[in-house]
């Protein structure tokens, strides 16, 4: 099967390159060179060297530039999920490599290599006498970890719970527009949601804050990024924001 490498440019535009052959034995036909989105300190020198990578790399492969956050992890992590699925989508298998990312953006491709079953390499730099780095020692593959996700219905109840709701009835009500409040079919309903939200809580997906004679119910940034990844289209349906190919 043909494979997609997602690679994070930084400064370091030769061990990218050489991790990029390191992994030669792997059936590479497209590579995604990663910026940032933000004008973040040093970013002008990466998207330089991002510009320089794709003009060597596209006489060999195919290559995208895209952007991500490089501050906030999770949404990071959703826009890579998102390409990653994109890439699934259309046949190609995904590895991630890490080799010259910000440590953000090595946890962010961690997090998607474990949430749609990817792999993912990093490598280890070869220094001289002089502790300078001259190279790569080698290309290493991290081992994920296998992610359980909710069930469809509790993916449900945490969009119904959205922004917060005020009460456990609240997300009852959202869920069952019209459902009368004391009937046998509410009391179920309740039991039910009521047992859901008792497992997410537990999982970290969302908390309970005491509001007065009310418990406020709102998601947790997992939470969040659960609805997200459900949905494929990232925290706040945003995706991952695809550079021209220049």
């Amino acid at each position: 099967m043909p494979a997609t490498q997602i690679v994070f440019v930084g400064h370091h535009k030769e061990r990218i390159v050489e991790s990029i052959r390191a992994l030669r034995e792997l059936p590479t036909s497209k590579i995604i060179l990663f910026m940032g989105e933000e004008e973040l300190p040093g970013e002008k020198k990466a998207r330089e060297t991002v510009y320089e990578l794709k003009k060597e790399l596209e006489v060999v492969w195919e290559v995208e530039v895209a952007r991500i956050d490089k501050r906030n992890v999770i949404r990071a992590a959703m826009q890579l999920i998102d390409i990653i699925k994109r890439e699934k989508a259309e046949g190609n298998d995904v590895i991630i490599n890490a080799s010259g990312s910000l440590r953000t953006l090595a946890v962010a491709g961690y997090i998607a290599a474990c949430v749609t079953s990817s792999r993912i390499f990093t490598s280890i730099p070869r220094y001289n006498e002089k502790e300078e780095e001259i190279g790569i020692e080698e290309v290493i593959e991290i081992p994920t970890l296998p992610v359980e996700f909710p069930v469809e219905e509790q993916i449900e109840i945490l969009r119904a719970i959205g922004e917060g709701v005020n009460s456990l009835d609240e997300v009852i009500f959202r869920l069952n527009p019209g459902m009368e409040k004391g009937s046998e079919k509410f009391k179920k309903e309740r039991s039910r949601v009521s047992h859901h939200i008792s497992k997410l809580e537990k999982a970290g997906a969302v908390i309970k804050v005491k509001s007065g004679r009310n418990v406020r119910i709102i998601l947790t940034p997992l939470g969040r990024f659960l609805v997200g990844g459900a949905d494929g289209d990232g925290v706040g349906g945003e995706k991952a924001v695809l550079g021209e190919a220049y």
